[in-house]
């Protein structure tokens, strides 16, 4: 991917988006034999919607894994979020491509929209790479390691994850949310100038302030 991919400010802004955070950790080498050697534990989500009065809307969750809980069990919570048709979808490098991970990862019979979504990359699906967003900063996580026996041969290691391993969900849950912000933020960013309360992406951005000021209120 190149440093800068100038046909994400190409194709515009659009009112109706999600933007997608995600979490990986690493695990043993002997785990290469599986689509995605990573392991997939959160994802954060936040989707930003059109008023009828010119405003937008917004909304945010995230699911990390929970005990005996796996990747598949975070692509049947995030399909429904995945609009099938309309709508730009955000991402930005989580340790590779999120799109190319979740197709990886994603059974298309399963997961239509997002694997439909996650492979139009030079359309809905705004990849941004490492030159949109060099100044977001992904909170770390620490490798899985492996417990498998030794000489178990590769293709029958299945990089076990305990949940016990993994990052409290809670915390994380926080962050991905607050990672998915950032990365919306960082792609509206690019439309109209800061001057221009017209422009819908920062009519956009102004109420995205106004709603996080809102919900820090309500706490």
């Amino acid at each position: 991917m190149p440093l800068i991919d100038m046909s994400i400010e190409e194709r515009g802004y659009e009112p109706a988006s999600i933007a997608l955070a995600v979490r990986t950790v690493g695990s043993c080498p002997a785990a290469c034999h599986r689509p995605d050697a990573r392991i997939l534990f959160g994802i954060g989500v936040l989707a930003v919607v059109p008023d009828p009065d010119g405003g937008s809307r917004f909304a945010a969750d995230a699911m990390c894994l929970s005990e005996g809980e796996s990747a598949v069990d975070l692509l049947e919570w995030l399909e429904p979020q995945i609009p099938s048709h309309d709508g730009a979808i955000v991402t930005y490098s989580n340790w590779g491509s999120v799109p190319r991970r979740l197709i990886a990862l994603a059974d298309p019979t399963l997961h239509p929209n997002i694997v439909k979504a996650a492979a139009d990359t030079s359309g809905r699906w705004r990849d941004m790479p490492r030159g949109h967003t060099w100044h977001i900063r992904q909170a770390r996580a620490m490798h899985m390691p492996c417990l498998c026996r030794p000489n178990t041969p590769v293709d029958e290691c299945d990089a076990a994850m305990p949940t016990y391993l993994l990052p409290n969900p809670v915390t994380t849950a926080a962050e991905l949310i607050g990672e998915a912000i950032a990365g919306w933020q960082c792609w509206a960013r690019m439309f109209g100038d800061f001057d221009d309360p017209l422009h819908p992406a920062q009519s956009a951005l102004r109420a995205l302030d106004r709603w996080r000021a809102d919900q820090h209120t309500a706490r």
